[in-house]
């Protein structure tokens, strides 16, 4: 049976990492996240974990080489060929494409998380960045620049993520498990032959 990884996208304050850790648990499946590891670098490099600092972080680690920056968020899990894992942070086309060539023959599926406006502004604002300018700042930067765009277009799966969390994962593990099942009959399918 083939292996599954899930990635999940989405802007900022879209949920997605609160999905992510849900749905890794619900599924029994290690989660990493690329937040996380630019969170660490910049604690390593004595840097303070603002926004800001994290995105230019974030920036430098894809420029530096988007393959080495991918084996090292793989690597905070430890994780095998084979494995079943949830990938949380997914920003730029091209991690995905360098995600799913390294993680080959398991098939990694992009969850995009999407958010109405006025819901995202709320939970900006419950975190304390209550002035505009400083949001579309944010969105405004490389690392951001592909989420609403290009990710959301090439996702494999999108959710809306105004959907109370218990919906959502319950969505998401039922996808899941038929994506197994399917890859299931195929295999049996295929060796018949």
């Amino acid at each position: 049976m083939k292996s599954f990884i899930l990635g999940f996208a989405g802007r900022i304050a879209s949920g997605k990492s609160t999905l992510s850790i849900e749905v890794a648990s619900s599924l029994g499946w290690q989660r990493v996240s690329f937040g996380d590891y630019v969170r660490t670098v910049a604690q390593r490099q004595g840097l303070r974990e603002s926004r800001e600092v994290l995105q230019t972080v974030g920036a430098t680690l894809v420029n530096q080489g988007m393959e080495h920056f991918c084996k090292a968020v793989l690597a905070q899990a430890d994780w095998e060929p084979g494995q079943p894992l949830v990938v949380d942070g997914i920003r730029h086309a091209e991690i995905l494409s360098t995600l799913r060539r390294l993680v080959a023959p398991s098939e990694l599926l992009l969850v995009f998380l999407a958010v109405n406006n006025s819901t995202r502004e709320a939970r900006l604002i419950e975190r304390g960045l209550t002035h505009r300018e400083q949001w579309q700042q944010f969105e405004a930067h490389s690392t951001e620049a592909q989420v609403q765009t290009v990710l959301r277009t090439i996702a494999d799966f999108t959710v809306d993520g105004t959907q109370k969390i218990e919906e959502l994962v319950k969505e998401i593990v039922m996808w899941v498990q038929q994506l197994r099942e399917e890859s299931t009959i195929f295999d049996a399918d295929f060796n018949q032959r």
